[in-house]
C-alpha cells in the first residue's frame, strides 16, 4: 500500500497530489488555494507524506491508545482552550538568561523585502519536489486547528492560535519534523520582532543553533517576513 493510500485510511480529507517544478509555482498554487479556501470553508496545507510522517501518526495514536486521529484532535483541542500562551512565554523568559540579555540588547535588522513565500519543506536539497507531496483541504476555517488534526499537543495549539489571531500566521506546510507558516500580518517593529523571536524559540528549541546562530539572527529573519520556518531536529 502506498503512503498516499495509508494517509487516506487515517483522514477523510480532500487533497491533491502536487506536481510543481519551482518554489514560485508551489507558492502560487498554495496562495490560490488559500484564497479559495476562505470562500469555500477549508484551509489548505502541504503535507509530505513520507514514512516518517506516517510513523509519527502511528506513534501518536499508540501513545493515546487509539486508532483514530480524530480522537486526538478533539482531546488536544479541548485542552488547548485552558492554556494561556502568554503565561508559557513569560515562564520561559524567566528561565532563559540568553533571552533576558537579548531583550536588553541592540542590533541591526535585515530590512529587505520578505514578501516571498518559499516552501522549503516540500523540496529536497537539489531543489526538486519530494515524493508524495499533497495539498490537503482541511475542513476548518480556524487554521490553528490544522495542527490539532495532525497530532500537535495542546500547548502548541494554544500558541499557534495566539499567533494566528495576532499575526494571521497560518500553518502552510508540514513534514514529520518541520512546520512552515504563511503570515498575513508580519511583525512590523523591532521591539515586536524581539518578543516574537523569544516566543518562537520557546515553541521550537531547534531554531537556535540548528536554524539560526543567535536570537538576533532569528528576530531579523522574521521581521516583516510572510514566511516562518520551524524544525525540530
Amino acid at each position: 500500500m502506498s503512503n498516499i493510500d495509508e494517509f487516506k485510511k487515517l483522514y477523510n480529507f480532500e487533497f491533491e497530489e502536487i506536481k510543481v517544478d519551482s518554489f514560485e509555482e508551489a507558492s502560487e498554487k498554495y496562495l490560490a488555494t488559500y484564497r479559495d479556501g476562505k470562500e469555500e470553508g477549508y484551509t489548505p496545507i502541504f503535507l509530505t507524506v513520507d514514512d516518517y510522517l506516517l510513523k509519527t501518526f502511528k506513534i501518536t495514536m499508540a501513545n493515546e491508545n487509539t486508532d483514530n486521529m480524530m480522537d486526538i484532535f478533539n482531546k488536544n483541542l479541548e485542552k488547548a482552550k485552558n492554556i494561556n500562551p502568554i503565561e508559557l512565554f513569560n515562564k520561559f523568559l524567566k528561565q532563559q538568561t540568553i533571552c533576558k540579555l537579548f531583550i536588553e540588547g541592540d542590533y541591526k535588522f535585515d530590512d529587505s523585502n520578505k514578501n516571498n513565500l518559499k516552501f522549503l519543506t516540500i523540496f529536497n536539497n537539489e531543489g526538486n519536489l519530494k515524493d508524495n507531496v499533497i495539498l490537503v483541504k482541511v475542513p476548518t476555517t480556524k487554521p490553528y486547528e490544522i495542527l490539532a488534526y495532525f497530532g500537535m499537543g495542546s500547548e502548541g495549539i494554544a500558541t499557534v492560535k495566539y499567533w494566528y489571531e495576532k499575526y494571521g500566521a497560518v500553518p502552510a506546510a508540514i513534514t514529520y519534523d518541520e512546520i512552515e507558516f504563511y503570515v498575513e500580518r508580519p511583525v512590523q517593529t523591532f521591539e515586536e520582532a524581539k518578543k516574537l523571536a523569544i516566543e518562537q524559540y520557546a515553541f521550537c528549541y531547534g531554531l537556535l543553533w540548528e536554524c539560526y546562530d543567535t536570537l538576533d539572527e532569528l528576530a531579523s529573519a522574521i521581521y516583516k517576513n510572510v514566511h516562518w520556518y520551524f524544525w525540530w531536529s
